[in-house]
């Protein structure tokens, strides 16, 4: 048997064929409901005698069990939003030489079409930064308000289209 334990509410769980069964803590033997129904409060070391009082009824503590190792697994899992349909094609991280800064660019697609969404700021400080949107398809260089403007971060930046049209933001103006 190659499991873990894990101990929510004071109490051992390990997983054991695809079902998590409680476990003393003192004893490490199975413990189980008093009255061997699933609609108890309190499990029983047969070892011990100690009742262990749960705070849910012992079905819904196996299923609250089994769904915080699962939040742990979902926490780190990538999202793709499906509301807004933009799947992400690609994404990268670069750092200044003295790491002092930093520059994300993430490629996605969406009902729009293609979209480069560009952060970028001084390392430590992710919310001054500036978050800029590139959409070729639409021809268009943006920024969100919400954010520095980009010119706090850039000198200068100019999205060149497929048909030479160019959208410029530098530090004096913004222009098409």
């Amino acid at each position: 048997m190659n499991a873990k334990k894990i101990r929510i509410d004071n109490i051992d769980w390990i997983d054991y064929a695809g079902q998590f069964q409680p476990l003393c803590p003192k004893h490490h033997l199975r413990i189980y409901t008093i009255d061997g129904t699933e609609a108890s409060h309190t499990l029983y070391c047969e070892k011990c005698k100690n009742p262990y009082t749960l705070p849910r009824f012992f079905w819904k503590e196996k299923r609250y069990v089994k769904d915080s190792i699962d939040a742990k697994i979902f926490k780190g899992m990538k999202i793709i939003n499906l509301d807004d349909e933009a799947i992400p094609l690609s994404e990268d991280k670069v750092s200044s030489k003295d790491k002092k800064y930093f520059a994300k660019a993430l490629l996605t697609k969406s009902k729009i079409g293609l979209r480069l969404v560009v952060y970028a700021g001084e390392q430590g400080k992710e919310k001054e930064k500036t978050q800029i949107f590139v959409e070729p398809d639409i021809k268009r260089l943006a920024f969100d308000q919400n954010n520095l403007h980009p010119s706090k971060v850039f000198t200068k930046l100019e999205a060149t289209f497929e048909d030479d049209t160019k959208h410029l933001i530098t530090k004096r103006s913004i222009k098409k």
